[in-house]
């Protein structure tokens, strides 16, 4: 089988012959010659190993050979590092800036948390997020103005109907109507890629009900 890696913007050539019953992660370590990502958990709980393979973004540790369709159809695996972070090395990028659009948007509790038992499964999905860069990277407008990619709504929509502080609460709806609602497409291919199946959604109709249509409803009356 032939593996191609994208390392520093040109394809490399490995062969492979052994189990196809092995994550590209395993597959990675087994290479002859070294090649640089990132990884942590190996159990797809962290999102570290997220690469684009055979052009859709997942994590490694869970994508197995057996599974891939060009492996089984074309005898050849293609994986390249993502695309819409800066890239440090080979198949490792830098994904700070996921962790600093939270910080920018403001996404935290200021104050206690008025929590809902009835939000309880809805949370708890929206909890699930590795931030992994899975969904920024089939985006098809991130990187363009000021938009901060479907993470920041699913976050926001589990703060929003917790947050006791008025003007922490107006100021986390400002940030999201600024820089996601104003952006958003609707593709919804950031839920189609979900390692963890988020229903991305659901999150982003709570907060456009929740932060841009009353708005609008009050404007109409």
């Amino acid at each position: 089988m032939k593996v191609k890696i994208k390392i520093d913007g040109e394809y490399q050539i490995f062969d492979y012959d052994g189990d196809l019953n092995i994550s590209v992660i395993t597959l990675l370590e087994r290479l002859d010659c070294p090649v640089e990502y990132s990884c942590s958990c190996l159990q797809g709980i962290c999102g570290a190993c997220a690469m684009v393979i055979n052009s859709t973004p997942k994590l490694a540790c869970k994508t197995f050979l057996n599974e891939e369709r060009m492996v089984i159809e074309y005898d050849e695996i293609i994986i390249e590092p993502l695309s819409k972070f800066p890239l440090i090395r080979d198949l490792k990028v830098d994904r700070s800036v996921l962790f600093d659009v939270m910080k920018d948007c403001e996404l935290w509790l200021e104050n206690d948390s008025n929590y809902n038992p009835d939000d309880l499964d809805f949370d708890y999905e929206m909890s699930l997020c590795l931030m992994c860069g899975c969904c920024t990277e089939v985006c098809p407008n991130y990187k363009t103005g000021d938009f901060v990619g479907a993470h920041v709504a699913v976050s926001a929509s589990k703060l929003i109907n917790q947050e006791s502080d008025d003007e922490h609460l107006k100021n986390m709806k400002k940030h999201y109507k600024k820089r996601f609602f104003s952006h958003c497409v609707k593709s919804i291919s950031c839920e189609d890629v979900c390692p963890m199946e988020i229903p991305t959604q659901r999150a982003i109709s709570r907060m456009n009900r929740k932060s841009v249509w009353r708005i609008w409803q009050l404007l109409n009356l």
